[in-house]
C-alpha cells in the first residue's frame, strides 16, 4: 500500500523519527475522529478513499438522509430567516 507523503520535500528525519511522527498522527486522528475515519484518512489510497466515501453517501441516501443541505464550506449559505441567526 502506498501511503500519502508527509511532504514532497526530501526529509532529514530518520526512519525511527518518521515512524514516531506517524504514530502520533494516528493517535491524534483516533482521538479526534474515531478509529474508522483514522483508517480512512491515513491507511487508504486516494482511490480506496473515494470509493469508500461514495459508498458512505449511497448508504446514507438509502437510509433517508437528505442530501440537498448546503454547507458554508461550499460557499452557499441558507437564508438567515430559516436559521434564525445572522452571520
Amino acid at each position: 500500500m502506498i501511503r500519502a507523503p508527509l511532504t514532497y520535500r526530501p526529509t532529514h528525519w530518520t526512519k525511527e523519527q518518521l515512524a514516531r511522527f506517524r504514530e502520533i498522527e494516528r493517535d491524534f486522528h483516533v482521538r479526534a475522529f474515531g478509529e474508522e475515519l483514522a483508517r480512512v484518512n491515513l491507511d487508504l489510497t486516494i482511490e480506496e478513499r473515494l470509493r469508500y466515501l461514495a459508498w458512505m453517501r449511497e448508504t446514507a441516501q438509502r437510509h433517508g438522509v437528505k442530501t440537498g443541505r448546503s454547507h458554508p464550506a461550499d460557499g452557499v449559505f441558507p437564508d438567515e430567516s430559516e436559521s434564525g441567526q445572522e452571520r
